[in-house]
């Protein structure tokens, strides 16, 4: 009788290419997540009697300035010393603060209209500079951020005007002066709901809504009021831009709280108009909905979201400034402060209010940035001749303003400025050292060497490896086919002598098709049942010279050392071509080859 045993293999186009052991690509991938090594701290839980914090904190020194319902207040950069230096009344609330040298100036809603005044840091000089009369050369309700050149502040007002859509007015730090720039109209801009910047004579700024599209606009104007000019009129799939821009030599960039998912996006722009670009699109679980300034500091972007985020109460995000890295530094909850507004930056610490707390009646929060550190090294490896080689560096901080890759520790590697460097058909001179140095606002780290060894190219090819049992001696003809059908359609493979069970049987069939079963069976009645088993693809490495030559066979890990060869065996070719299985790679990491003669 026949006895036989069958295996399906099924032959994806992955296992064609298991055992082809080039220099394959690392990925290591990085969350948008919070980064554990940012001190997240909350300096404030404001009590009811102070009501919440809003608006932004501007800081001197050790000191913070920030607002509350109806008064402003005093504290360290600890937390500690506390004090409320001015006090609005019963019908006012300071909606903003700018800081310059030991004068605060703001915008506040005292009376029906709105002020401007200044104040001493020490809270003595209370200065009323302008009273906002609405009507239709006046806006009325500035609650804004103010800029100041000279001795002239510079702001807006959502409301009032002739249209009433809103102005931009200036007024000097003596409260003289005071003249509307700007009335919009509606089909130029309107509601600008946010601050001004200043370079040199033009001032450049945002309408929530309104334009050509009614989405809202970007905006530049002369300090005297003449070039009004719209940059960006938005549409429906990026609206709204509710907060000021932050500048950059000729680069504006903003936010936009709404598009098309209504979660907001980050954006840059020429100053003159051109160069739009889409930095950042919010998806709602890193934070959804910004609404407060940037802060700018050299390539990184740090900002806030007002929703959004693992907690759904916003997230403190740090975006580069082309857009390529972005990563949440923080995901607010309501206990550590939600609804984050504008950030402050002194030396490497982030500071802001936000809602809730633990008295619910908001906090003042610290974010410390720290150096970046380096959790996974590139890695040392073995590549052939041509083949692509990725290093890759896993950081363990947030945020990394640069990457620098550096090939034999002084020779910097052009354009590759960011975690993966990618070397494409690496030649024998790519053999050396690499390493990249991660900077940030807060120091530098360079990452430990990883070594790379470029050799040449050893043909081979990965085919099935069918493992046979059965009797010693026993002849067993293997089969296969591509198809269970009735009657299946069984071809023969091979016939082999079992010399010293478990043997290989090789399928050397070029192409593979997508699926293939085998069996193996033998005449007569045996004592030992023949069966297969199919552990997987068996490097096949072709071997050429002259009949007699011995030639040596190594093998190194892709990974790892690129000294570690091992001696694989030693074969005496009985052709100018033939294979050797490397059977003992089952179950291995990826191996690469080298032949050596044997004299």
């Amino acid at each position: 009788m026949n006895t036989n045993a069958e295996f399906k293999n099924q032959l994806c186009g992955q296992f064609k290419n298991l055992f082809a052991v080039r220099a394959g690509v690392l990925l290591l991938c990085l969350a948008a997540a919070s980064s554990p090594a940012q001190t997240y701290t909350v300096l404030i839980n404001f009590p009811q009697t102070n009501s919440a914090p809003h608006g932004n904190v501007v800081v001197s020194g050790t000191t913070l300035y920030g607002m509350v319902w109806r008064s402003i207040f005093a504290v360290s950069t600890s937390g500690s010393n506390y004090s409320a230096i001015w006090f609005a009344g019963t019908n006012g609330s300071c909606t903003s603060l700018i800081l310059s040298n030991t004068t605060l100036y703001g915008t506040a809603r005292i009376g029906s209209t709105g002020t401007v005044f200044s104040i001493n840091t020490d809270g003595s000089g209370y200065t009323l500079l302008k009273q906002f009369t609405g009507g239709l050369t006046e806006g009325f309700y500035p609650n804004n951020g103010l800029v100041l050149s000279g001795g002239t502040l510079y702001g807006t007002t959502p409301n009032g005007g002739s249209s009433g859509y809103g102005t931009v007015f200036k007024v000097n730090t003596d409260g003289s002066g005071y003249a509307t720039l700007k009335l919009f109209a509606g089909s130029d801009g309107s509601q600008p709901l946010a601050g001004l910047v200043l370079s040199g004579t033009t001032l450049y700024g945002t309408t929530g809504v309104g334009g050509t599209n009614g989405y809202g606009t970007v905006f530049k104007l002369n300090t005297d009021g003449s070039g009004y000019t719209v940059l960006k009129a938005f549409g429906r799939l990026e609206a709204e831009p509710c907060a000021s821009l932050a500048l950059s030599d000729t680069t504006l960039f903003g936010t936009c709280c709404s598009d098309d998912q209504k979660t907001g996006i980050v954006f840059k722009l020429n100053t003159d108009g051109s160069g739009y670009t889409l930095l950042k699109q919010f998806t709602g679980s890193d934070g959804a909905n910004p609404q407060a300034a940037l802060v700018l500091s050299g390539e990184m972007l740090y900002g806030t979201t007002l929703s959004g985020g693992s907690y759904g109460y916003g997230t403190i995000f740090q975006v580069d400034t082309n857009g390529g890295s972005f990563a949440v530094l923080k995901h607010c909850s309501w206990y550590e402060g939600g609804n984050p507004g504008q950030l402050v930056l002194n030396g490497t610490t982030l500071y802001g209010v936000g809602d809730g707390g633990s008295l619910g009646s908001g906090v003042l929060f610290s974010l410390s940035l720290v150096p970046p550190s380096v959790i996974t090294p590139p890695q040392s490896q073995t590549a052939e001749l041509g083949s692509t080689v990725d290093f890759v560096v896993n950081i363990g901080v947030d945020p990394v303003l640069g990457y620098q890759w550096f090939f034999n520790s002084t020779n910097i590697i052009s354009n590759a400025n960011n975690s993966d460097l990618q070397l494409t058909n690496v030649q024998f001179s790519d053999s050396g050292v690499y390493t990249v140095i991660l900077t940030n606002l807060c120091g530098a780290v360079t990452s430990s060497p990883a070594m790379l060894n470029v050799i040449p190219m050893v043909e081979r090819r990965p085919v099935p490896g069918v493992n046979l049992m059965g009797d010693v001696g026993a002849s067993l003809n293997v089969e296969y086919t591509d198809a269970l059908g009735f009657p299946a359609n069984w071809l023969p493979l091979d016939t082999v002598n079992l010399t010293n069970p478990p043997q290989f049987c090789f399928d050397l069939t070029t192409p593979l098709p997508p699926q293939r079963f085998y069996r193996a069976w033998q005449s007569g009645t045996p004592s030992v049942a023949p069966s297969l088993s199919l552990p997987g693809m068996v490097p096949a490495i072709t071997l050429t010279g002259n009949v007699g030559d011995s030639l040596q066979l190594d093998y190194i890990n892709q990974f790892g050392p690129t000294n570690a060869w091992v001696t694989l065996d030693t074969i005496t070719l009985t052709n100018t071509s033939q294979l050797y299985f490397d059977v003992s790679a089952l179950g291995q990491p990826p191996r690469l080859y080298q032949i050596v003669p044997v004299p």
